[in-house]
């Protein structure tokens, strides 16, 4: 299950009604795996990471933006003033995220979140938590993810492909191999079904007991 989300906390409790719903569909609490979004911005060192993507910010189009925010909450940012401070006057939508946004991204305590301030957070990464950093920053931010929103895994968003992805596989992927905490099938070359690697029970590619489509096999 793809799960929405900024702040850890926030997903857990979407996490714990489904785990808590499975459970009383007599399904196994462990049978659904949750996928957190997340955009990951990395290289050698943090600073080098920042830069990499400030860099990247110049080429966002924030009009695009805007009409793409519009899509996924129905407010035309265009009908606000651009020295408008959306922490006190926005739409809830606007409101909740910059909530998120103040408790998550260093720096934004206290800021005026303006419309271009609220664009600038979502260009690039959308609505998802940012992870820029050293390959030890952003594995840190990951298993921050994976200990408090008790998620098993990550859907990540990019801002160039295959850019972001290359950056994830030379940086990353090292560091959550050291760190032992790799799926166990991510390195193996078999072919598997996705069902095989995200229970990883030895099941086989079939639903599980308890899946409603059993009634058909």
């Amino acid at each position: 299950m793809f799960l929405p989300g900024m702040v850890p906390e926030k997903t857990r409790d979407i996490v714990k009604s489904m785990k808590d719903l499975l459970v009383q569909k007599g399904r196994s609490a462990g049978s659904v795996k949750f996928i957190a979004g997340i955009f990951i911005c990395v290289d050698e060192t943090d600073e080098k990471a920042q830069a990499k993507f400030d860099d990247l910010m110049q080429y966002a189009d924030l009009e695009g933006t805007a009409s793409l925010f519009g899509g996924w909450t129905g407010t035309d940012l265009s009908k606000f003033s651009d020295d408008e401070d959306f922490s006190f006057t926005g739409p809830p939508a606007i409101q909740s995220m910059i909530t998120a946004w103040t408790k998550t991204v260093p720096g934004t305590e206290g800021q005026k979140w303006t419309k271009k301030h609220v664009l600038q957070q979502l260009a690039i990464s959308g609505a998802h938590p940012r992870a820029i950093g050293s390959p030890q920053t952003v594995a840190d931010i990951m298993q921050k993810w994976i200990d408090e929103a008790d998620v098993d895994g990550f859907n990540i968003s990019y801002a160039t492909t295959p850019g972001t992805f290359e950056d994830v596989v030379k940086f990353v992927w090292p560091e959550l191999k050291r760190r032992g905490v790799l799926s166990k099938l991510a390195s193996q070359s078999q072919s598997q079904s996705m069902r095989e690697v995200f229970l990883q029970d030895g099941g086989g590619p079939t639903v599980r007991s308890g899946h409603p489509a059993l009634q058909y096999r």
